[in-house]
């Protein structure tokens, strides 16, 4: 059961002049292991920005942190499969079993105040955003992939399916793929994705950051015991993880 897109369904950042950017593989509750991270990365509030893949919530230990990191002016973060669920189920139309097996009890434990706030910040993340750099690059962001439903379709049409250009039917499927679909990992496609530099996705596991064409994906699992969390600077490439057992 999918929900109406959030609008914007694509926001876009300018140029951070002043800092660095980052992106974040899914971080399902082990925010301990961020902080960890933009401490080994020297990470600055002041000058530079974090964006996350989605998946910030569910079977990590402190998903409850979820509101607190999502005021943060420097934290910037795309709805996820598991960020979906909690929104079907706070208006009375998901699957609650189906989302407490997939580490969501904490969600539905919680005081029904506390579930309203959770529902109103993760229900206002935009399926991608792009990140204009300093070198003149554009960098997109989603949870799972592009939703190029054809194959001629780049990132521009992606963005219209998702915005309702195509109308209701071609815009539920670009949700669907945005958050949940595999088919380009397990089919080992190298094509490119046109009309953006480099793309960036979560919901994959992978052993390494794992790049197909210009799609990267950084998901490295720290929801599993032998995974960790993945932290990347989008201008220089420099990879930095932390293993779910430092958490």
């Amino acid at each position: 059961m999918l929900k109406p897109v959030p609008s914007p369904a694509v926001k876009s950042y300018e140029t951070n002049l002043n800092g660095r950017d980052f992106v974040v593989g899914d971080i399902h509750g082990h925010f301990n292991l961020l902080r960890s991270l933009l401490e080994q990365a020297g990470f600055d509030e002041a000058k530079d920005r974090v964006f996350s893949a989605g998946d910030l919530i569910d079977r990590g230990p402190y998903s409850d942190e979820v509101i607190a990191w999502l005021k943060q002016p420097w934290f910037h973060a795309v709805r996820g499969n598991h960020e979906q669920m909690i929104v079907e189920c706070a208006m009375g139309l998901g699957d609650i079993p189906r989302h407490i097996r997939n580490g969501g009890a904490w969600f539905h434990e919680a005081p029904a105040a506390s579930q309203s706030g959770i529902f109103e910040v993760v229900n206002d993340l935009p399926i991608m955003l792009e990140i204009e750099l300093p070198d003149g690059r554009t960098v997109g962001l989603v949870h799972a992939e592009a939703p190029t439903l054809q194959w001629s379709d780049g990132w521009p049409e992606a963005k219209a399916y998702l915005a309702g250009h195509a109308g209701e039917e071609w815009q539920q499927q670009a949700l669907k793929c945005a958050l949940y679909s595999r088919k380009k990992i397990e089919n080992s496609d190298h094509s490119i994705v046109e009309g953006i530099d480099t793309i960036y996705v979560g919901h994959s596991t992978v052993a390494d950051v794992t790049k197909l064409g210009n799609v990267v994906y950084f998901d490295t699992g720290c929801s599993f015991g032998d995974g960790a969390l993945s932290l990347i600077d989008i201008n220089t490439g420099a990879i930095f993880q932390r293993p779910t057992t430092a958490d």
